[in-house]
């Protein structure tokens, strides 16, 4: 979940990076945000969102649960249920979540790149990006997802290279497989 979230708002944030003009160099914010920063994050936050959000999180939540099953001897009900959950939890939640987000927009950006990025969100266009990103987002974790497989047995070869174990039978417990998963191409 916390790599959907990351994923998230790493989305907004760069499509609106993206869409300055010209980059414009700017001084870290202050520790602590003025309440223009912290008004101006806010309605980052709110434009940020689309109607759209609940379905690509959906999305993300069923490619990472293909990937990464949490139990195998779950029934199909039991993992259409795990998913319908965790969506539901997940968007529940997500108010809490963006109201946390607020401040460490506001002390990361400063008021000329809040304002520009509220002024691009706020037009058409910036909210057609929006859109086209929660759209996407599905297809991009998938994709990003297929190189788990990689991850996980360079992981565990070098993970037993230093801890002295067996690579085989900790790639099966990284990757949620029973028995040796093969060797990989590349261990390094």
């Amino acid at each position: 979940m916390r790599f959907c979230l990351v994923l998230l708002a790493g989305l907004s944030l760069t499509t609106g990076a993206m869409a300055q003009s010209k980059p414009v160099p700017s001084e870290p914010a202050a520790d602590q945000p003025s309440a223009r920063q912290m008004a101006l994050s806010r309605r980052y936050v709110e434009l940020a969102q689309s109607e759209q959000m609940e379905d690509a999180l959906r999305g993300i939540i069923v490619a990472h649960a293909s990937v990464v099953p949490v139990d195998r001897g779950l029934t199909d009900a039991d993992r259409r249920f795990m998913t319908d959950l965790t969506t539901e939890l997940l968007i529940d939640l997500m108010p809490e979540m963006l109201d946390r987000l607020v401040p460490v927009y506001a002390r990361g950006f400063s008021e000329e790149e809040l304002s520009a990025l509220v002024a691009f969100y706020e037009t058409d266009l910036g909210q057609s990006i929006i859109d086209k990103n929660y759209a996407m987002m599905p297809e991009m974790n998938q994709a990003m997802l297929t190189v788990m497989p990689q991850m996980m047995d360079k992981m565990a070869v070098r993970m037993c290279a230093r801890f002295g174990c067996d690579a085989d039978e900790l790639r099966g417990g990284l990757s949620g497989r029973s028995g040796p998963a093969g060797k990989p191409s590349d261990s390094k």
